[in-house]
């Protein structure tokens, strides 16, 4: 009969090793994900993977959180993306043996599987009838200040004439497509501030453009511009006007849900 192992964190902690792994301890395991709890198992592991690919992973230590609605995330221990995850719904349950070994199978199409042996815990902890209801709610997004300044045109320049909005291109959709003093001009928005992803779009929008109408010309709105993003714009003629979303009064402004809103 194996004896249950001691757990020891290669990192010294003050006080006794944190858990024990054995029998009891998967028992205990098995109870609370039969529970639907929120799970926190802080542990060294390693993880191989089937499904729409083959992964493997050694040894390391890892966050694996198991959620009441069966969600499955293993984090590392840097980045905000999870090493492997599986979305509802699933089926896990832990299996002590040789060691303790987590099985996780997805139950509906795409199959996946996931098994990660766990080899030392860190910490774990359950948490019953936690509650979390509302719905997250989006604003003061791209698409609100392109219906703002679709509805309020001289705000983008008093003498901005709308043609068309979210104008299809070859190359992408212009936000706002006009005309001012007699040029064609392509807008394009940003709810953040403007990086070099920003500026060189812009460029290849008014490149594209000046290949089909004369004297075309492009304008970015944005709350801010970095130093490098705006040096492109002045190299390429291209006007920079500073609007910021939220501080915008957005009448009539209905939230949206996050799903609504992707």
């Amino acid at each position: 009969m194996l004896e249950p192992r001691h757990v020891r964190p290669r990192h010294q902690r003050d006080g006794p090793p944190v858990k024990v792994i054995s029998q009891e301890f998967c028992d205990r395991l098995n109870r609370d994900l039969g529970e639907k709890k929120l799970i926190f198992l802080v542990c060294c592991c390693s993880i191989d993977y089937h499904g729409r690919s083959r992964s493997k992973i050694g040894r390391g230590h890892r966050i694996i959180v198991i959620k009441p609605d069966t969600t499955i995330l293993i984090h590392s221990l840097s980045g905000f993306k999870p090493l492997n995850w599986m979305s509802p719904p699933t089926e896990t349950v832990a299996e002590y043996g040789e060691g303790l070994s987590l099985y996780s199978q997805r139950t509906k199409a795409p199959f996946e599987e996931i098994e990660v042996r766990v080899h030392e815990v860190m910490d774990y902890e359950a948490y019953a009838d936690l509650q979390d209801d509302e719905v997250l709610s989006v604003t003061h997004t791209e698409k609100d200040l392109r219906d703002h300044l679709s509805k309020n045109p001289h705000q983008v320049d008093p003498n901005f004439v709308l043609r068309k909005v979210e104008y299809e291109t070859p190359l992408g959709i212009f936000d706002l497509y006009g005309m001012i003093d007699g040029n064609y001009v392509v807008v394009e928005l940003k709810a953040e501030k403007a990086g070099l992803p920003a500026a060189l779009q812009i460029k290849r929008y008014v490149e594209w453009l000046k290949t089909h109408v004369e004297g075309a010309k492009g304008l970015l709105i944005a709350p801010g511009i970095t130093p490098n993003a705006l040096r492109i714009l002045n190299k390429e003629r291209i006007g920079f006007k500073k609007i910021d979303v939220r501080k915008l009064e957005l009448k009539d402004k209905k939230e949206r849900k996050l799903g609504e809103w992707c």
